[in-house]
């Protein structure tokens, strides 16, 4: 497995996570994990919610889901289940959403804009973890 550095996207000031990645190209796909931890708290540019940078640009104009785990750890000791997409109008470099089951709406899918890192005394706050694979522009 080849290592590379993942980190969020439409971040608004300072970005306060770090993250760490994995992921194998065979036959023209790219599987890969992606893990990002909130060291300090981190706001995202607009209520469209964090994105996530990829090993490889995805092949464009195709709608893609992947798994996506939210970890609450210290702050809000949960683990969430979502998915994190790109778009069918996205280029691929990127992607476009992170989302998990709110506790609102039926538990509807709403998006990641928000972690606290250490705004609430935590060391490490929380922990998104991304996983699945796509074909490669």
């Amino acid at each position: 497995m080849t290592q590379w550095t993942p980190k969020l996207t439409n971040v608004k000031g300072v970005n306060g996570t770090v993250g760490t990645g994995e992921y194998v190209e065979a036959g023209g796909v790219v599987t890969f994990t992606a893990q990002i931890v909130a060291k300090r708290e981190t706001n995202a540019a607009s209520s469209g919610g964090f994105g996530l940078t990829l090993p490889k640009p995805a092949k464009a104009g195709v709608r893609y889901v992947f798994n996506l785990s939210f970890d609450g750890r210290d702050a809000d000791h949960g683990v969430w289940s979502g998915e994190a997409q790109i778009y069918a109008g996205s280029d691929g470099s990127q992607i476009d959403r992170l989302r998990v089951s709110g506790t609102s709406d039926g538990g509807a899918v709403q998006n990641i804009t928000y972690v606290y890192g250490d705004a609430e005394g935590a060391k490490d706050a929380e922990i998104i973890t991304v996983t699945g694979s796509y074909p490669v522009a």
